[in-house]
């Protein structure tokens, strides 16, 4: 198959191959709703805490006689009736799932794959900031005549300071390096911006022969 190579004004300059294997999978909503679970999973801090009765630092004496009160029976200062813990409350934990490496290759596959067919792809030739200018960046997305969030994909050598800070103040675009793409990030936006060298990154990544599975743990 062949993807169209665009530059930053919009204009396509020719068609490159692109591989099938990356660009043409058929999708599996199923599968891609797993890994996306999972990898929202793995970014949970799990930190949330609350007192238990066994935590409360009060005296485990009972507070008055089982009998004869006229009032409701009560234990000790510690239970939870006096706002001191809390029952079944959350605490620590780990909420982290394992992803099969198969599994994670062949989603993002289909995330590419099914963008690509419904046009929400887009082949730059490169995406060079001599200047720091966000203004740029603003102009390149307006030419591409891009609509909601997008991600800029780009190869890591290719990434540089001008590039990073010019792009943090313009809304609905963010960067990443081609190794550390994943499902939930490029389901997460509309539209995908993919440099040449970036696309060839990729391929080398994510086809049936590597096996790299990215440097992203999510």
């Amino acid at each position: 198959m062949e993807i169209e190579l665009k530059n930053i004004e919009g204009k396509v300059i020719k068609k490159i191959p692109a591989s099938d294997y990356v660009w043409a999978q058929p999708m599996n909503e199923s599968l891609v709703h797993q890994v996306v679970v999972a990898q929202r999973n793995n970014r949970r801090q799990g930190t949330s805490s609350s007192m238990r009765r066994r935590d409360s630092d009060y005296s485990t004496a009972k507070l008055r006689a089982q009998k004869g009160s006229g009032r409701a029976r009560v234990g000790s200062r510690s239970s939870h009736l006096f706002g001191n813990s809390v029952a079944h409350g959350p605490r620590p934990r780990s909420f982290s799932q394992k992803i099969q490496r198969r599994v994670k290759k062949a989603s993002i596959r289909m995330v590419l794959s099914e963008k690509l067919k419904e046009g929400e792809v887009t082949l730059l030739d490169n995406f060079v900031m001599d200047q720091i200018s966000s203004k740029r960046i603003s102009q390149a997305v307006k030419n591409i005549g891009l609509l909601g969030k997008s991600l800029l994909i780009m190869e890591k050598s290719e990434i540089e300071r001008n590039l990073l800070i010019s792009i943090k103040n313009v809304k609905g675009i963010k960067t990443v390096s081609s190794d550390l793409i994943n499902t939930y990030d490029l389901m997460a936006v509309k539209n995908l911006l993919i440099t040449q060298e970036a696309l060839s990154s990729i391929e080398k990544i994510w086809d049936r022969k590597s096996k790299a599975g990215g440097n992203n743990e999510y």
